[in-house]
Formats: C-alpha cells, sequence, structure tokens
C-alpha cells in the first residue's frame, strides 16, 4: 500500500539531487564557449561535400568536469545552471511557465527529415536567411544531435525519457541564452535540425508550440541508402548490414523497437535494414504528433525544390542574399535496380500513413530524385 502525503516524509523518499540529473556534456561545452572569449566559429556542420565522420564527444565528456567547476565560479552560468533546473522541473510537473508555449519571444522553425535528406543545408539556409553566419552557429544549438532524443528504454543507470527532459531543459536554457531578446510585436526565429524529434513529437510539439513551422525533408530510399553508405565508408563488400557510423546504430536500434532482435538485423542485406528504418521513420514521423498543429511544408529533395525553398526564406527575412548552391550527387539508381521494388513498397506504405493524417507525400517528385 502506498503511503499518504503525511506518511511519505523525507526520510522515506530519497532527494533528487543534481548528480542524478548531472549536466550534459555538450550543454557544458556550449557554456564555456559561450563565455570564453574566442566563442564560436568554423562549425562542421553546414559542410555539404566532406564525407568525414565527426565525433568529438570522447574530448567533450573528458573536459567537462573540469569545465564545470570553473564555469560554476561565474555568476552568469551559475544562473544559466539553475535555469536548467528550472525547466527540469516544469516540464516534470507540467508548470505553466513553461507550458505556456504561445507567449515565447521565440518562434521555432524545425527542419525534420531522416539523415541524409537535404536538412542541413536547409538549417544553413535558415540561419543566413535570419542574418546569422552558419559557420558560426554551434551544432548544439543548430543540429540534430541535441537534444539525443531516442526510443525509450529503461536500463540501470539511465531512463531515456528523463534524459530527454533534461536535454530538452538544456536546449532551451541555450536558446535563451544565444537568442536573447524581448521583442513583442515580432518573434525571434530560431531555427533548429530536429531529425530526432520524432522520438518525441507530442513533446516538441508542445513545447515549440503553436507558431512553430515544420519544413520535412524526404528523399527516395535508393538515394538515402547510398548516401548512407557513402558517409558510413561505403557498401560493405558482402553487401550486409554494418555498423560503423552513427546513422548505422540508428538503423539497428529502431528495428528493435518492432520486436527485430540483434542477429536477423546483423545479417540483413545492407538495403534491406535501411528501407526498414526509412519506412519506420517516416511512418512515426506522421504519428508522433509532432506536425500536429499542421503548419508544416514537405520537401523532396532535389536542387531546384531545396534552392527555391531557401531563396524564400531569403525574401522572407529580407536578407538581401541569394542562397548558396545546394549540391546534389549524380543520380543513383542505376547502381541498385534490385532494389526498387522493394522501395516502392515502402514509400506506397507510408503514403497510406501520410494520407491518413492528412499529409502530403510527394511520390512523384521522390522518383524524379533519384
Amino acid at each position: 500500500m502506498l503511503p499518504s502525503t503525511a506518511e511519505a516524509t523525507s526520510s522515506e523518499l530519497p532527494a533528487i539531487t543534481a548528480s542524478d540529473l548531472p549536466l550534459s556534456p555538450i550543454f557544458i561545452d556550449f557554456l564555456a564557449k559561450f563565455f570564453d572569449a574566442e566563442g564560436f566559429g568554423e562549425e562542421k556542420w553546414p559542410d555539404q561535400i566532406s564525407e568525414a565522420l565527426v565525433n568529438n564527444g570522447t574530448v567533450m565528456r573528458q573536459q567537462a568536469a573540469a569545465r564545470l567547476q570553473r564555469l560554476l565560479l561565474d555568476e552568469r552560468a551559475q544562473s544559466i545552471v539553475r535555469n536548467v533546473y528550472q525547466n527540469f522541473y516544469q516540464l516534470t510537473t507540467a508548470s505553466p511557465a513553461l507550458l505556456d508555449a504561445n507567449k515565447r519571444i521565440h518562434k521555432f522553425i524545425a527542419i525534420v527529415g531522416i539523415a541524409r535528406t537535404g536538412g542541413s543545408y536547409l538549417t544553413a539556409e535558415l540561419f543566413s536567411a535570419v542574418g546569422m553566419n552558419p559557420g558560426n552557429v554551434p551544432a548544439a544549438i543548430a543540429h540534430d544531435g541535441f537534444p539525443d532524443c531516442q526510443p525509450f528504454s529503461l536500463s540501470f543507470g539511465c531512463n531515456q525519457w528523463i534524459k530527454i527532459l533534461m536535454e530538452l531543459s538544456e536546449y532551451l536554457s541555450m536558446v535563451d541564452l544565444y537568442f536573447p531578446g524581448d521583442k513583442v510585436d515580432q518573434s525571434i526565429i530560431v531555427p533548429k535540425k530536429l531529425t530526432k524529434g520524432i522520438y518525441a513529437g507530442g513533446l516538441f510539439n508542445s513545447i515549440l508550440g503553436e507558431s512553430a513551422e515544420y519544413v520535412i525533408t524526404i528523399r527516395h530510399p535508393i538515394a538515402a541508402c547510398v548516401s548512407t553508405y557513402e558517409k558510413s565508408g561505403g557498401l560493405p563488400a558482402d553487401g550486409l548490414y554494418k555498423m560503423r557510423s552513427n546513422i548505422e546504430i540508428w538503423i539497428k536500434r529502431d528495428q528493435f523497437l518492432t520486436g527485430e532482435t540483434a542477429q536477423p538485423v546483423e545479417s540483413m542485406d545492407y538495403f534491406t535494414a535501411y528501407v526498414r528504418y526509412w519506412e519506420q521513420y517516416y511512418i512515426n514521423l506522421a504519428l508522433s504528433g509532432l506536425t500536429a498543429n499542421r503548419s508544416t511544408t514537405v520537401i523532396a529533395f532535389g536542387k531546384h525544390r531545396m534552392q527555391a525553398m531557401a531563396s524564400q526564406w531569403h525574401r522572407r527575412f529580407n536578407s538581401g542574399k541569394n542562397p548558396t548552391e545546394f549540391k546534389p550527387t549524380a543520380s543513383l539508381v542505376d547502381r541498385h535496380p534490385s532494389w526498387l521494388r522493394r522501395s516502392e513498397e515502402a514509400m506506397n506504405r507510408v503514403l497510406a500513413v501520410w494520407q491518413l493524417v492528412g499529409l502530403t507525400f510527394p511520390l512523384t517528385e521522390l522518383q524524379e530524385c533519384l
């Protein structure tokens, strides 16, 4: 029998401390650089050309404790850290102070789509359109690595739901710090690549508010698969799925959601594993609640369409600039004609789900952008 409120004394219920909810190394890195005289610069996330895999998480983790100790000597940093924990408390208690997102001064424009579908290009162009140099915008603010939203899991020492609430609390504090202002008649535009938002769609939709806009990027599964294996080191010689990059890790992880086990995934043909991930991603996007407010634009991968969206933003925000060139790869379908039938099955199933919820699936455009 559960104790009553009066019976549940502090001696019976352990207190939750900051050590139970530690700040993430990414947030600490952001805070350190924000208060550092050198600041941010030479960010890699907007680069369309490089196929190098970027992973500096180990260095961040190694430096985190010492950097945080130094930061907490600064009253400004102390205030931001307190704000993070206030955000977390308000999220977990559904406080109106945070949930009344319509009154926030920030208007979020989120770019949502599976990796290798042009989202980084659009995110960079949106930052440029609102007057910011994308190369100087930290990845934690702009890109999809943070908050690191994932399918729910509960394991020793990790409650995935608590983790995303904590990182979302950090992100909101980062936004307040990085996009300061008190505009009343005009919102401050906050671009964000939100690839992982589909794993907590209702949460992000609630927090970003009714004013948020969503741009969905999508690419033919064959072309997206080829781009993925090229980013990851090439198609494995035996044609079977391998885990080498973050994207390939996500492919295996997401298959567990539908009851698959490790051995069958690791013995799958590469495209079989990839297209199943592609299909699950876009079905989850439609059903997660992320786009419930319907302020949504769907863009199929392609140079003309990507640059047209970028041009629209530059006109809308009076940047006075033209978009940079979008640099897609050449036609990819000739490499793997045997994959066509399976990709068509996946696209038709996603089409049916999107129609169910009123989203327009760009089947014709996808077939053009191979």
